[in-house]
């Protein structure tokens, strides 16, 4: 069939809506039709060339859309079912996902190496992280497409498929937030606002919310931090307030400053999360002999989420009104503004910029 996307012709250059053609889902394949999708720091990495994609490619990989047609063996879904984006495969067969680990599946690839069921002129197309949202249908497999059954609209389901799921599963799965515990979140974008609500959903007591721009600081203490701090001070401060330091620590900014201050400022037995994205070459140094004190420093993706599970559970939060995404959008646009949003984004302001179809 003959679809839009907006499509990515080289790094940093603005996108162009085109026509492509999408092939018929094959066995295990279904066809979404997209109904929103945010603009995700990732996908601002990826336009700049700083992750592993061939250009020409169609970016986007936080959506919600309607499935629209099944290949032969899908079992889980049919068409007009409700679903969430999920960009790991969980392919079942390799280690990661034999032992549960969805989230850390072999198979999630940022690149498609354009191959795959998308293509412009005879020649593929690649789609980041395997799906290539900015379109307005897709083609995934089985796995991809998370059915969901929830009163939330597109514009803020679509956030489930990575932002939120990435800091709300930060604190409560990977960290493992528990009642009464103090809990420090380094950066208040959309994964930061995420993993906050966690915290507080969790039963965090106190919550600190460091971040540099002071609206952002503002929306944290609406969702739930306790404190708002300047990233300048924000260390004598959370030591000031706990006396040893906070419980747990979740780092959302992707620097290794935020890193090493991440772990620091966490008590002796503490757990220090680190979420944020560095570059691949960049080294991380921590004082060894701090490891004898059970400080622990772990990695988190995806919110160490079982995306099948997980998402209907943050969409019911958010029904109930447990879990705030309005405060998530700052803006909504059509699909045809897509290099508006992106300049919006790149800005560093806003939290999420949401394109509908």
């Amino acid at each position: 069939m003959k679809t839009q996307a907006a499509i990515a012709h080289s790094s940093n250059a603005d996108f162009k809506i085109e026509e492509v053609d999408l092939a018929d889902p094959g066995v295990g394949e279904v066809r979404v039709k997209i109904s929103a999708c945010g603009i995700c720091r990732s996908d601002l990495s990826a336009l700049e060339g700083k992750e592993t994609i061939q250009f020409p490619a169609v970016l986007g990989h936080e959506a919600a859309g309607v499935i629209e047609a099944i290949g032969d063996r899908v079992t889980s879904l049919k068409e007009g079912d409700m679903v969430i984006m999920s960009w790991t495969p969980a392919c079942g067969v390799c280690p990661s996902c034999k032992r549960g680990e969805v989230h850390l599946c072999r198979r999630i690839n940022m690149t498609t190496e354009r191959k795959g069921p998308l293509s412009q002129n005879g020649e593929g197309v690649d789609r980041f992280m395997g799906l290539g949202a900015f379109c307005e249908h897709i083609v995934v497999p089985e796995a991809m497409a998370v059915p969901v059954s929830t009163t939330l609209t597109p514009n803020h389901s679509c956030l489930i498929g990575c932002g939120v799921t990435t800091g709300f599963g930060a604190a409560v799965n990977t960290a493992a937030v528990r009642w009464g515990e103090s809990v420090a979140v380094l950066g208040c974008g959309g994964v930061g606002l995420a993993a906050v609500q966690g915290a507080r959903i969790a039963g965090a007591a106190r919550i600190f919310a460091i971040d540099p721009i002071p609206e952002r600081r503002q929306v944290a203490i609406n969702v739930g931090a306790t404190a708002a701090f300047d990233p300048s001070d924000a260390m004598e401060k959370i030591i000031a307030a706990t006396g040893i330091g906070v419980d747990v620590s979740i780092e959302c900014v992707g620097q290794i400053a935020t890193m090493q201050e991440c772990f620091n400022m966490i008590r002796e037995g503490g757990r220090a999360i680190v979420v944020g994205l560095p570059a691949f070459s960049e080294l991380l140094t921590i004082p060894a002999i701090m490891l004898l004190r059970e400080k622990v420093l772990t990695g988190s993706i995806y919110g160490s989420s079982k995306p099948d599970v997980d998402f209907q559970k943050i969409a019911s939060l958010g029904e109930s009104g447990q879990f705030q995404f309005t405060p998530l959008v700052d803006k909504t646009r059509h699909f045809s503004e897509i290099n508006e949003g992106f300049r919006e984004m790149r800005q560093g302001d806003l939290t999420r910029v949401v394109l509908t179809f």
